[in-house]
């Protein structure tokens, strides 16, 4: 590639990444819709330990320096606050301390081209630890992209999340391979998940070899 259309391809990218960006408050908008529309669901929501949202600009020095957020790397989280497990440990100092877990996440996160990345992110406990940090659940170029009823759709599979990643419900089998789902599905770990298929496929096919071999001798022996 030449010199010229080199600067030209970047010259390009940089335009589209640009507008790409002023999407950005449009789905940050769609997002709130529907966290606005969960919340009045108000015993279901506090039994997750509540919800919250909160965005990057929110804080500083982003929110102190005056930046718009076409000139920010944009993020937008929905998390949960802190829920009572209802029983005692003894922690690192011998001290009983109550059991809790907080801070299960679905965040929305802007790479600096403007395309996304949709995470979720187990409950952290003082009882115990999940054995994922975080699990990439969608990937978009634009975020116009992202549709109302794709972002319910983030959030149903971030509150199943919470549900198979709390402490007294992360025991249930059926919810540590929903988990292995996610994780499965996650562009990250695809390749390993494959390799690791491929591999116990293997085994099964040598012992289906193995045993068709061993009972061909047999046959041949007369002895079945």
């Amino acid at each position: 590639m030449t010199l010229a259309k080199s600067a030209k391809s970047i010259r390009r990218a940089d335009s589209l990444a640009q507008v790409s960006r002023v999407m950005w408050r449009d789905l940050d908008k769609r997002i709130e819709d529907v966290y606005t529309r969960y919340i009045l669901e108000v015993d279901d929501i506090k039994t997750l330990g509540n919800l919250y949202l909160s965005r990057s600009r929110d804080y500083d020095p982003i929110r102190s320096s005056g930046l718009l957020y076409t000139e920010v790397i944009n993020s937008t989280h929905i998390s949960t606050g802190r829920r009572d497990l209802g029983v005692f440990r003894i922690n690192e100092k011998k001290e009983l301390e109550r059991t809790f877990e907080r801070n299960a996440q679905l965040w929305y996160s802007q790479s600096p081209s403007g395309s996304l990345l949709v995470f979720v992110a187990p409950y952290t406990s003082n009882a115990g630890k999940a054995n994922e940090s975080e699990i990439i659940i969608g990937k978009y170029k634009l975020p116009t992209s992202v549709s109302h009823s794709e972002i319910k759709r983030h959030f149903r599979i971030f509150f199943k999340y919470c549900s198979c990643t709390s402490q007294n419900n992360a025991v249930s089998l059926r919810n540590y391979l929903y988990r292995q789902w996610l994780l499965f599905n996650d562009l990250r770990y695809k390749n390993s998940f494959r390799s690791q298929g491929f591999r116990l496929l293997e085994r099964i096919l040598l012992l289906i070899v193995g045993g068709i071999s061993v009972w061909a001798i047999l046959y041949v022996d007369g002895k079945i």
